[in-house]
């Protein structure tokens, strides 16, 4: 095969044709990252090396998909046995071929944050009389992060913000629950897959011989599992390149530890380093905003991001009366603008540090009919309707998933309640079987009504009859059967009187079975285990809400990997960015301006940055100061506004930027 890297920069084509040890590929915001990595992986191939020894990781579907697709379409299908694979695919490959070692049953079910916020709602409850007081999503997420790597244990050394004793006991219940149920988390994906790798040298050395090459995407992204994970795989033949932007490392609070890629020559000595600064994406003006930001941030690998395509429009500035002027002065921008310029409204982006801003924007769009999308809100597989059948076809995978089937046995309704759930939970105990085994002999139990009884068989024969067709039917085939025979219109009439609504959540439905059709389709062994494991795994990037030509209101978080050609980062405030809680942790400040170089990254031609001078807040309104952020811009590249004069002209709180731009103002 013959490759040409003619078209890549000069640092580029050094990365792509570094093959062999550790390499650290620092890529700016918009250099060209993917470019990059998807003609090393053809040069490394055009040399000689298998593509099954070598392993892409990244973080997202999205990207994986994209890499793939890129490789196959540059060398063909000399590509086809490459492994490109979110952390979580690889660490659901690794305990999947391994399943057996940790107690695991072939079927296992994946439990989303759903499925696990139920099992600790329901830990909580039988442990504290004052289960009240916790919030489940507060235990789960403190759960997460203190859950030891290496084993199901919890490190509470440095905890006193709670109650320990409470903690470990729902942590306790939770870890049974999952167990008894045949189910791991999320988090499992990647402790257990690290726990097997530990244990078991042996099979450490299978999976280092097989991938002999390693490559890892957003590397500053990794928390300390996936950083282990990678380490152990690399550490035979240490051929491993990360790629990614320490500036872009905005998820500590999920875990992500910047040191990761900071650290990465002294885990992995003699690693060569290449920094790629040309940007392909921004402006020169919005570039240079963005790095004397990022500036401000020590602890860092120095980095100037630079473009051939020119300045561009200077940064637009805008300080508003308070929250609705200043959603009234984007949304008018983005109509004038998409009239003068005839652009798609899928152009235009409105950035925010938290979701709980979007509302009046969302309202201001809907006023006046401007087609948008709001990023973050209820996923496709979110919806009731889909998590219900989702659950029927989970049990029919795996009988002992206890909690997809005490959340679909009375929907249905079926005049199943507490009292006879209790009744079954007490004979399955008598029979020394799950709940689901347990009701193909309740007939021996007089303690249930004749018609609850008759309900519960009717149920149990409908999923025996499911799995059996399972064995000589397509998956399709007897989702579409089991879903018309669970009569689930029922339950949508007893909740909706709109015949519309009725008839878009059944049309969910078909949508959900249409996709078991597509996967059928392509996967070459389709089980309705690997299509429940695929879903399993899907982000929001899967779920289409990306529409083309509608305006995109997001969190700062979720825009991160994107670009859009117009750009308004609004509630720019001292305490939303950076947000007040992060100012008190040590490495707060630090991450927040990332956060902020993130944002004005995202945008392609024109960036305008805006705050509200007064905010509501419980009723009360409150005085606001814009980000300490801005004040770190360079003035030239700034563009205050007609209204930004008005506005801070006569507040004395402002006095230092009015100062700062008060030869502008006075143009």
């Amino acid at each position: 095969m013959k490759l040409s890297l003619y078209k890549l920069n000069p640092q580029q084509r050094k990365a792509a044709k570094i093959v062999d040890g550790p390499l650290l590929v620092l890529s700016g915001a918009g250099t060209g990252k993917t470019t990059t990595v998807v003609n090393r992986i053809a040069y490394m191939i055009s040399r000689g090396v298998k593509s099954e020894e070598i392993l892409a990781v990244t973080f997202t579907n999205k990207a994986a998909r994209e890499m793939s697709e890129r490789v196959k379409k540059m060398i063909g299908r000399s590509a086809k046995s490459m492994q490109v694979s979110t952390f979580h695919s690889l660490g659901l490959r690794i305990l999947r071929e391994n399943h057996k070692l940790l107690g695991y049953r072939r079927n296992f079910t994946i439990y989303d944050t759903a499925d696990q916020l139920s099992v600790v709602r329901k830990a909580l409850r039988t442990i504290s009389a004052a289960w009240k007081k916790y919030k489940p999503d507060e235990v789960l997420y403190a759960l997460n992060r203190l859950r030891m790597p290496h084993n199901e244990a919890l490190d509470l050394k440095y905890e006193n913000e709670f109650d320990g004793a409470v903690y470990s006991s729902v942590w306790e219940k939770y870890r049974a629950t999952l167990r008894n149920n045949n189910a791991v988390d999320y988090e499992d994906l990647l402790v257990q897959p690290l726990r097997i790798l530990k244990k078991y040298p042996e099979i450490l050395n299978s999976y280092q011989e097989k991938f002999k090459y390693i490559i890892v995407d957003e590397y500053q992204d990794t928390n300390a599992v996936q950083f282990e994970i990678i380490k152990l795989l690399a550490n035979k033949y240490k051929n491993i390149c990360v790629v990614g932007d320490d500036d872009q490392s905005i998820y500590g609070w999920r875990g992500a530890e910047v040191k990761n890629i900071l650290d990465f020559d002294k885990h992995f000595k003699k690693a060569s380093v290449i920094r790629l600064e040309e940007n392909y994406r921004s402006t020169g003006i919005i570039l240079k905003a963005a790095n004397a930001v990022i500036a401000g941030n020590k602890d860092r690998k120095a980095k100037k991001l630079w473009t051939r395509m020119g300045d561009g429009n200077r940064i637009n500035f805008f300080a508003a009366a308070d929250e609705m002027t200043e959603a009234e002065y984007v949304v008018t921008q983005i109509i004038t603008h998409q009239i003068e310029n005839k652009m798609s409204y899928g152009s235009y982006a409105i950035l925010m540090r938290m979701n709980t801003q979007a509302r009046q924007f969302e309202e201001l769009l809907r006023a006046h009919r401007i087609p948008y999308v709001v990023v973050g809100g209820m996923q496709f597989y979110d919806r009731k309707e889909i998590r219900d059948f989702m659950s029927y076809l989970k049990v029919l995978s795996n009988h002992e998933d206890e909690e997809s089937l005490l959340r679909i046995i009375n929907v249905p309704r079926r005049g199943i309640g507490d009292s006879t759930l209790k009744i079954m939970s007490e004979h399955a105990n008598l029979k020394k079987c799950g709940l689901y085994e347990s009701l193909a002999t309740l007939n021996e139990s007089s303690d249930i009504k004749p018609k609850t009884l008759f309900e519960l068989n009717k149920f149990y024969v409908l999923i025996e009859d499911a799995r059996k067709r399972l064995k000589r039917e397509s998956i399709a085939m007897v989702a579409r059967n089991l879903w018309a025979e669970i009569e689930y219109q029922r339950e949508l009439e007893a909740t909706f009187s709109d015949p519309k609504k009725i008839a878009e959540r059944m049309a969910n439905i078909d949508a959900l079975i249409d996709g078991i059709q597509y996967y059928e389709n392509r996967d070459r062994k389709p089980t309705l285990e690997g299509y429940l494991r695929q879903v399993s795994l899907m982000e929001e990037d899967d779920d289409e809400e990306f529409q083309k030509g509608k305006v995109v209101v997001m969190t700062i978080h979720s825009a991160k990997g994107l670009e859009f050609r117009n750009v308004f980062f609004v509630g720019v405030e001292q305490g939303i960015i950076p947000h007040t809680k992060s100012l008190e942790t040590s490495y707060g400040e630090a991450e927040e301006r990332r956060l902020f170089y993130v944002a004005v990254t995202r945008a392609k031609q024109e960036l305008t940055i805006s705050y509200s001078k007064m905010r509501t807040k419980f009723g009360q309104r409150i005085e606001r100061l814009p980000s300490m952020f801005i004040n770190e811009i360079p003035d030239n590249l700034l563009e205050p506004t007609d209204g930004i004069y008005q506005e801070v002209a006569d507040d004395e709180v402002t006095e230092d930027l009015l100062s700062r731009f008060g030869a502008m103002f006075s143009e």
